[in-house]
């Protein structure tokens, strides 16, 4: 009877012991000078009336950086889709961070500068910012990784 209390104990201790070795990170807001780098479109993808596009593998791509004094630069390339032109646009502007999004402000009209960007964190001081939008019946889901 002895035997069996001690190894329920141990199970017990085992599983507490591997539950607090899982990966933690924060999740408040880093501070602004914490986002600041280099950010790359990781998922991009268009929903309208036509489909769904992956803009990513259609060619698409957006670079961005987040400057510690609050300023952008990058660059977004737009690939043909749909009838439509490619288009390229420069990501110049400013980005500022309230709690837990990043909204931008550029003379590009993209809907970038018209979309909130929710900061989420993926793993120990690392964030993917996160916008989600519908725009004239076209729903516009775009996640910016960092990165070097």
């Amino acid at each position: 009877m002895k035997l069996s209390a001690i190894n329920c104990l141990a199970t017990i201790a085992m599983f507490a012991a591997a539950a607090g070795c899982g990966g933690s990170y924060s999740t408040s807001p880093p501070s602004s000078s914490g986002l600041a780098g280099s950010y790359t479109a990781f998922q991009w993808v268009t929903t309208g009336g036509s489909g769904q596009t992956n803009q990513l593998v259609i060619g698409s791509t957006l670079q961005i950086t987040l400057n510690n004094d609050g300023s952008t630069t990058g660059q977004m390339h737009l690939a043909a889709s749909g009838g439509n032109p490619a288009m390229d646009f420069n990501m110049a502007g400013t980005w500022t961070q309230s709690g837990n999004n990043v909204d931008f402000t550029q003379a590009a009209d993209t809907y970038v500068r018209d979309m909130l960007f929710a900061i989420q964190p993926i793993a120990t001081g690392v964030w993917d910012l996160v916008g989600d939008q519908v725009f004239s019946g076209t729903r516009v889901q775009l996640t910016l990784r960092h990165g070097p």
